[in-house]
Parts: structure tokens; C-alpha cells; sequence
């Protein structure tokens, strides 16, 4: 007679509480890091801000082919934008209070498909 051993893995509800955020990474963005050491997350499809002291984990689900982001443990701080532009005055508001000590480079897109493609004739 033989002896089977099943052993099963289970995510204990402490950490699934600790997760502040976790978003496909067509709709999660990153602002930087402020001068008191806070992340700043955004949730693109709640249009939300998410301040915590811990980075954004990336990790590519089963059978995904796109990498999510989940950001665990303490959050410092929400805040519900209302507007796209809102986004702008968090940031400039960040700037003012906290300073930034980490952005991220925006790269638009549109203007450097334009300069590159100045001197084509259709």
C-alpha cells in the first residue's frame, strides 16, 4: 500500500488584504516618487491616485499576454480625480507640498511622430 501526500497552496487572507492595487498595465500609471518617499499609482480606469511607500510589483498572469501591476501594503493617502486634468494640478500640487524626487520622462507620442515624419509629401 502506498502513501499520497496532496498539498495544496493557499493564499492566506493577510496577503490579499495588504494588496492597495492591482491593474492591468493598460490602465495602471505611475507619477513618481515624492520627496518624503511616497509611490504615487494611478488607476487609469477609476481615474484614482494611490500613495504608498512600496513600488508597484509587475508580474504576467497565466495565459495574459499583458503584465499587470499590484502594489501591496500600507497606503498613505487617495485621491478620487475627477478629470483627466486633474492629474496635472495632483502633480503640481505634489511639487508644491512634498517635491518629487523620481518622475517618470512623458514621452508624447503625437510630437514625435509628427518630427519625424516633417518632411513626408503624401
Amino acid at each position: 500500500m502506498s502513501t499520497t501526500t496532496t498539498t495544496h497552496e493557499t493564499i492566506s487572507d493577510v496577503q490579499r488584504d495588504d494588496i492597495v492595487l492591482e491593474q492591468s498595465g493598460s490602465y495602471y500609471g505611475y507619477l513618481g516618487k515624492d520627496g518624503e518617499g511616497f509611490h504615487h499609482h494611478v488607476d487609469e480606469a477609476t481615474n484614482t491616485v494611490y500613495v504608498t511607500p512600496a513600488r508597484a510589483e509587475r508580474f504576467l498572469p497565466a495565459n495574459a499576454g499583458l503584465y499587470w501591476f499590484r502594489v501591496r501594503g500600507e497606503l498613505d493617502h487617495t485621491e478620487k480625480l475627477e478629470r483627466d486634468e486633474d492629474r496635472d494640478r495632483w502633480i503640481a500640487y505634489v511639487d508644491s507640498v512634498r517635491g518629487w524626487t523620481d518622475r517618470p520622462v512623458h514621452l508624447d507620442v503625437k510630437k514625435i511622430f509628427a518630427e519625424m515624419h516633417e518632411g513626408d509629401r503624401r
